[in-house]
């Protein structure tokens, strides 16, 4: 039955592998990680509660974005990392179909905010412009929005 559970966590450490990068030492522990907890289902034992999804402490790993860091933002889209997609605004992108708050995606690959915004110059100069023509950001009046 060891075998079992052998082939069984090296299929799941290859697809969790093959998704994102680890390093050697996680490679080795989340290899013994995963044997440990099917071990412990064979022989009908509960899971520790650090190895309950969602419960475990987040790690501080910062993956490597696959495209050139000049390239993600320009005056036209701004690239997803996580899925290579261009758009000219990221945040509900982000939220909906990589369920990530802009924050989380920051740090995941390590950008800054102000260095990488999640929208693209030309439409946040659009936005912009709009807002002023509004009568928005004077100071001194207290302008409603027109409906």
């Amino acid at each position: 039955m060891a075998t079992e559970i052998i082939k069984i966590t090296a299929q799941i450490v290859i697809s969790h592998a093959s998704m994102s990068e680890l390093s050697p030492t996680e490679l080795v522990d989340e290899i013994k990680d995963v044997y440990n907890v099917l071990a412990s289902l064979e022989g009908g034992a509960v899971i520790p509660e650090a190895m309950v999804p969602g419960k475990a402490p987040k790690a501080e790993v910062v993956k490597k974005p696959s495209i050139p860091l000049k390239d993600i933002v320009t005056q036209k889209h701004v690239t997803c990392l996580e899925c290579g997609k261009k758009m000219k605004t990221l945040k509900t992108h982000l939220r909906k179909s990589h369920k990530l708050t802009a924050k989380d995606y920051c740090q995941m690959y390590g950008l800054d905010p102000k260095k990488y915004p999640l929208v693209c110059g030309e439409y946040s100069k659009q936005r912009s412009k709009m807002a002023k023509d509004r009568g928005f950001g004077v100071k001194g009046t207290h302008h409603k929005a027109k409906a």
